[in-house]
């Protein structure tokens, strides 16, 4: 008599294991259920990407407003970054190298958390500007 593997007893014989029904887990019993294959809330009527929704439409309108000066704000401090960069290359205090060297290393307690990106930033937007006050035409 030939043993059959268990694969091969279950596919002939036709018997499957039944879980007992104390351990079978309730899905609909729960408010934040998921889909698998979407990620979508089952039963709930927010898709998991979407936003949040606004307290209320004056709060939108407050917030488009704040975030438009915050925007302005940060563009004339970005202006002033680069106006403090060009005077220091052009005045020759140093030259180009040594300001990209001096955003990548030195300590790390001279800025906040993000400003040194946001120095870094604006140095890679501004950096082919420097060629012309070097004195090859390279930043170094």
């Amino acid at each position: 008599m030939s043993k059959k593997s268990n694969y091969k007893k279950l596919m002939t014989e036709g018997v499957y294991f039944q879980a007992p029904k104390s351990s079978v887990i309730r899905v609909n019993s729960t408010k934040d259920a998921f889909d698998f294959f979407t990620s979508r809330k089952v039963f709930g009527e927010r898709r998991i990407d979407e936003a949040p929704a606004y307290s209320s439409q004056e709060a939108k309108i407050h917030v488009e407003g704040d975030l438009d000066k915050m925007s302005k704000i940060l563009g004339k401090a970005s202006q002033q970054s680069i106006k403090v960069m060009m005077d220091g290359v052009k005045g020759g205090k140093y030259d180009a190298m040594d300001l990209a060297r001096g955003i990548q290393t030195g300590p790390v307690k001279r800025t906040h958390l993000g400003e040194t990106d946001f120095i870094k930033q604006l140095w890679n937007k501004v950096r082919d500007g420097f060629r012309r006050y070097s004195k090859r035409g390279k930043l170094r």
